[in-house]
């Protein structure tokens, strides 16, 4: 079982000092992996720092950890500079990047900063601005013309650190994206569903997997938790979706509340060290 960290960073907790001390404090108590949300507004708050632009400020603070987003909604920037952003930052960090990809849900935001679209639309130009995103990581030379994107001669370098690229994990349980998880996928990480709908999902992902002629091997299974209350209650958590099929459980944590950093290596003692 791996663990990772996801950071709240909105709202309050929208401080330099707060966020580094959590990711070095992750770090030394062994955490595989720091997780932020990549957002610009939301309903529960206007305040967010830009993931990628505070990912790679944490990267330059640790040297091991992972450092992913949960998740990159695809269409919300032009998957061109989204792919130069994510090969900046995995370069910068060493190749510890994972690309979180998702549609986007949130109409608002869309809307302030970028441009919305249906359901259906969005999970098309998820697809199509993938598919440009690793010509740009793999080729030396891309032109590309798609029902929503363009590039002309495109030439992205330095190339990610990782190979063949970084690793790419959905976040929806949706069909459409779980097919595209099962070809595109290296990981899958829903967020705040059910035990018993996080197994039934990981079942259609796994007929997708088969489908397209991959293995299960090919694919890290993780589940992000917002569960607080007790340790022992968060064992209890983490028993039920590692019986669902999980093999990487990631912790959402308020940073911003009293004793983080002490409650934090007390979470690392008492409970990552019963699973590992």
């Amino acid at each position: 079982m791996k663990f990772g960290l996801a950071l709240p960073a909105r709202g309050e907790n929208c401080r330099r000092d707060l966020l580094v001390d959590a990711a070095l404090t992750a770090e030394e108590m062994g955490f595989d992996s720091i997780w932020v949300w990549d957002h610009y507004v939301t309903p529960s708050s206007q305040m967010y720092f830009d993931a990628w632009i505070l990912l790679s400020h944490l990267a330059a603070v640790t040297s091991r950890i992972r450092l992913g987003t949960l998740v990159t909604p695809i269409p919300f920037r032009p998957p061109a500079i989204l792919a130069k952003m994510v090969a900046s930052v995995d370069v910068l960090s060493g190749g510890r990047v994972i690309l979180g990809a998702g549609a986007g849900w949130n109409r608002a935001e869309f809307e302030g900063y970028s441009s919305w679209a249906n359901n259906a639309a969005r999970v098309d130009k998820t697809r199509e601005g993938l598919n440009l995103i690793l010509r740009l990581w793999s080729e030396p030379q891309v032109d590309f013309k798609g029902r929503f994107y363009l590039a002309k001669g495109a030439v992205l370098e330095p190339k990610p650190v990782q190979k063949p690229h970084p690793p790419i994990w959905f976040g929806s349980v949706g069909n459409r994206m779980l097919k595209m998880a099962a070809e595109y996928g290296d990981g899958w990480i829903p967020v705040f569903v059910s035990a018993e709908e996080y197994r039934e999902a990981r079942e259609r992902l796994l007929s997708n997997l088969k489908a397209v002629g991959r293995s299960s091997e090919e694919m890290v299974f993780a589940f992000c938790d917002n569960k607080f209350s007790t340790f022992e209650a968060r064992r209890d958590s983490i028993e039920e979706y590692l019986d669902a099929g999980c093999e990487y459980y990631v912790a959402l944590w308020n940073i911003g509340e009293d004793q983080y950093k002490a409650r934090l290596k007390q979470y690392a003692n008492n409970v990552l060290s019963s699973f590992r």
